[in-house]
């Protein structure tokens, strides 16, 4: 079975809604982003940023430790991988994603929730796990929406 199908099965029962570096910052409060609060939450969205997790461009191919060298000559570690979305939710991984790379700006995506940390603090709503569906390329993905959950560094 096909994770498109996981997850649309797993979102059956929602209503669907149309709506860097090293530290991202909290996501933008939308009541799109709100309608995600809980696991098995899903929503319809548009990418509207693609970039390596220090704000850089993402490479369309990964690369190994060492195959690239910055401009000092020394080897460069992966870039990384965050993603942003219109209803304000956000993934970002120290690893390169193909899915990501695959996509463009104004693709729409399907997101849905996927892991919500318990117990967290007032107002500190990070740590979120989101799994999102490209439908132009077919191509899914899982990635937190913070490098910490809730009460963390």
């Amino acid at each position: 079975m096909s994770a498109a199908v996981i997850l649309a099965g797993s979102c059956a029962q929602s209503n669907w809604s149309t709506s860097l570096a090293e530290t991202v910052a909290p996501p933008t409060v939308t009541k799109a982003w709100k309608a995600l609060g809980r696991v098995g939450a899903c929503a319809e969205t548009t990418i509207t940023k693609i970039a390596d997790r220090s704000d850089g461009p993402l490479s369309p191919t990964p690369f190994k430790s060492g195959e690239t060298l910055d401009k000092d000559g020394e080897p460069m570690m992966d870039q990384g991988t965050y993603v942003q979305y219109q209803n304000g939710a956000e993934q970002i991984d120290a690893a390169w994603n193909a899915g990501v790379a695959h996509s463009k700006i104004g693709d729409p995506v399907r997101l849905g929730t996927v892991f919500k940390p318990k117990k967290c603090p007032p107002g500190d709503d990070r740590g979120r796990i989101y799994k999102a569906i490209n439908p132009r390329t077919n191509e899914t993905w899982q990635m937190s929406e913070s490098w910490h959950a809730c009460g963390g560094a």
